[in-house]
């Protein structure tokens, strides 16, 4: 049987090694000054490095010709490690021997000293796996082990071992590789494999391995199971299930510019190829992800290095410029929820025509939801509520229509704000909330968690907790929606102008918080309003 790339290809020394260079350099320097600590703690993601390390570490220290810190690979030792014929070095997988009588066993065989190796080396992996037992039981041999007699503990869930292990090994945090390095270690495999990738290819592979190399490996090696000596992007593409971080670049881009129908005819793209919609739907979300994160904070960019390139993170700065953050909120909050509501659906793309249509439906002014029978609804928000198309100040500028027969159900409107209408915005507060919902649900959230203060003139003191929701309100399609949804209710042509409890308090020292009827109601009974 032909061995899988990642155990052909695991590193045999350290400067074989991608990655890690804080640990490498550390350990590297240890062994040089003959400080050789007798527990060590390997912690992180799957497929980054952890076994491999811990292994160079043992052939290291046990190696009879040591150079700058680096094995051999060709005494003795460093040969029978290399074969695996060593019996001194023990790798134990926690997973599979949790007990505390496999921990006790290993008690017993830590007392005997090395048969031909300078130091007795324990590997023990996923270590987190041990019962509470086992955990005792291995404190004891860690308090007080051999002098030739090395633990080398590895685990992907830290926090699950006991305080009191911790407290008795050195701790070596690994982290996930960035794209550039596991691309160009699958190009010196592929080399080697005497087969061609397209760099767009090992790209996909990249970002599919979420940082391990292990997992690149594995999954390389599945598609140079096809025996095609120059594969293409189609065929990863097609064998792994998903695209290239350049067609989702596309695929948003699309968004941004709002040409629904050329993003229709992207989801029809990925039908006709055999895509996985799950697997798109997850890397859409995490595109926006990173659209949100380099959003709020550029600088973050070289956080990402471990998920996307550095050709992929210019386009996205860019794309960036032409979008706001709660609008990427808003379609990260359509695709999440949609996922979940559609994720038992016979079409799988469903999800994510329902997101999009959604999103185009509410730069049209109207909305689309579904009825309890699973049917498309398309409601106009004008016919919903009626909301004036004209702004507050082209109201400003005309005199106030007596309502005709048909509308002699509206409150009457009145020209000028006063003081005291702030009781009639407060007690319509929640039916203002509520005409908002089905256009556009986040900003209906926000205004939940804001407060009408006080009228100040003709504008209308919002008062919101934090800057975040300030700047959503101050948008001037939020600002404008909610101004029309007040004067249509209440009949009282306001000016929006957000601000935070802080600000309010600067500005409006004398203010002092009027509360609904219903709040009222709530602190004379007691209760919550639901």
């Amino acid at each position: 049987m032909s061995t899988t790339l990642y155990r052909k290809y695991r590193p045999a020394t350290f400067s074989d090694l991608i990655g890690q260079k804080h640990v490498v350099q550390t350990i590297k320097n240890a062994i040089k000054s003959n400080r050789i600590g007798q527990g060590y703690l390997f912690a992180g993601p799957r497929g980054t490095g952890k076994t491999s390390i811990a292994r160079i570490f043992a052939k290291t220290i046990n190696c009879q010709h040591l150079k700058n810190g680096e094995p051999c690979l060709k005494c003795d030792s460093c040969r029978n490690i290399l074969d695996n014929r060593a019996l001194d070095i023990i790798e134990i997988d926690a997973a599979s021997n949790t007990g505390v009588d496999n921990i006790r066993e290993l008690r017993e065989t830590v007392k005997l000293p090395p048969s031909s190796l300078k130091y007795k080396v324990y590997i023990i992996d996923e270590v987190h796996m041990l019962s509470g037992g086992a955990f005792n039981a291995l404190l004891k041999t860690l308090e007080e082990p051999p002098a030739n007699v090395v633990f080398i503990l590895a685990t992907t869930e830290v926090h699950k071992i006991p305080e009191t292990i911790l407290s008795r090994v050195q701790r070596f945090d690994f982290t996930r590789l960035t794209i550039e390095e596991i691309i160009k270690r699958l190009e010196e495999i592929a080399k080697l494999e005497k087969v061609k990738v397209e760099r767009v290819a090992l790209e996909i592979i990249a970002s599919s391995s979420e940082g391990g190399m292990r997992n690149a490996e594995s999954l390389l090696g599945q598609v140079i199971a096809l025996e095609d000596k120059k594969i293409t992007t189609k065929e990863v593409e097609f064998i792994l299930g998903t695209v290239s971080e350049k067609f989702t670049a596309e695929f948003v881009e699309l968004i941004i510019a709002k040409k629904y129908p050329e993003v229709f005819s992207k989801i029809g793209e990925l039908r006709e190829m055999g895509i996985d919609f799950k697997n798109f739907g997850k890397s859409l979300l995490n595109y926006l992800r990173q659209m949100l994160v380099l959003k709020i904070n550029p600088d973050l960019g070289q956080k990402l290095s471990y998920e996307i390139t550095k050709e992929r993170l210019e386009q996205i700065k860019n794309q960036i410029a032409s979008i706001s953050t709660s609008e990427i909120l808003d379609f990260i909050g359509l695709l999440q929820e949609n996922t979940e509501r559609f994720k038992s659906s016979p079409i799988p793309q469903l999800f994510l025509e329902v997101s999009i249509a959604k999103l185009a439906s509410r730069d049209n002014g109207s909305s689309i939801s579904l009825n309890k029978t699973g049917e498309k609804k398309t409601e106009n928000l004008s016919e919903k509520r009626e909301i004036p198309s004209k702004t507050v100040e082209e109201r400003g500028q005309t005199s106030v229509k007596k309502p005709t027969a048909d509308q002699s159900t509206e409150k009457p409107k009145t020209e000028n704000a006063d003081p005291g209408d702030i009781d009639l915005v407060l007690s319509n507060w929640p039916e203002i909330i509520e005409s908002l919902k089905s256009y556009n649900h986040s900003l209906s959230s926000v205004l939940k968690m804001s407060q009408p203060a006080l009228i100040d003139g003709n504008y209308l003191i919002l008062k919101t907790k934090y800057d975040f929701y300030k700047d959503k309100l101050i948008e001037m399609t939020n600002r404008l929606t909610i101004e029309k949804a007040i004067d249509k209710i209440t009949g009282v042509a306001l000016k929006l102008k957000p601000v935070t409890e802080k600000e309010i308090s600067e500005e409006y020292p004398d203010f002092k918080e009027k509360k609904s009827l219903m709040q009222e109601a709530v602190d004379i009974f007691g209760g919550k309003i639901v």
